[in-house]
């Protein structure tokens, strides 16, 4: 965690210098320990099985591609047809287990163009689709899909 702070420090910073390595490291130390002892983080996911982390790569390399399909369309939807738009709201129940896993939906859909998760309570998510056939087929996404078989991976160790 560490690294990631200090490496995002000096990416802002624009600059490589001593002084902006030592205040760096200085800041990078203190918001580290801030986000384990007060904030409870801990990034287990570079620890452990390396099959969960090439999983979790797999995983964010599919909402890449989901992403910019998903740009495609709605550029085409807004260009082509903005007049026929009709925004449609879907409520559906998610079979994941835990709330990383549900987060993690939730924040796929709401990263990918032309749909917003609204609500995500009770296993319970509500999202927000620009036009209805965005919305086509959202209980059973591949996202959800891809999350179901990591997180039954994860419990069967």
């Amino acid at each position: 965690m560490f690294l990631l702070f200090f490496l995002l420090w000096l990416l802002l910073s624009g600059g490589v210098s001593v002084h902006t390595c030592l205040w760096g490291a200085a800041v990078s130390a203190l918001i580290t320990w801030f986000c384990r002892r007060v904030l409870g983080y801990e990034w287990h996911i570079l620890l452990g099985d390396p099959r969960r982390l090439w999983a979790m790569a797999r995983y964010f390399a599919h909402l890449l591609v989901e992403m910019l399909k998903a740009g495609l369309v709605v550029m085409r939807l807004i260009y082509v047809r903005p007049k026929s738009i009709q925004p449609k709201l879907v409520w559906f129940r998610t079979p994941l287990g835990t709330d990383r896993y549900k987060a993690l939906l939730s924040d796929s859909i709401t990263l990918t163009a032309g749909t917003i998760t609204v609500l995500a309570e009770d296993g319970r998510m509500l999202v927000h689709a620009l036009d209805a056939p965005l919305a086509e087929g959202i209980e059973d996404s591949s996202f959800q899909q891809r999350l179901e078989r990591m997180e039954a991976s994860q419990w069967s160790k």
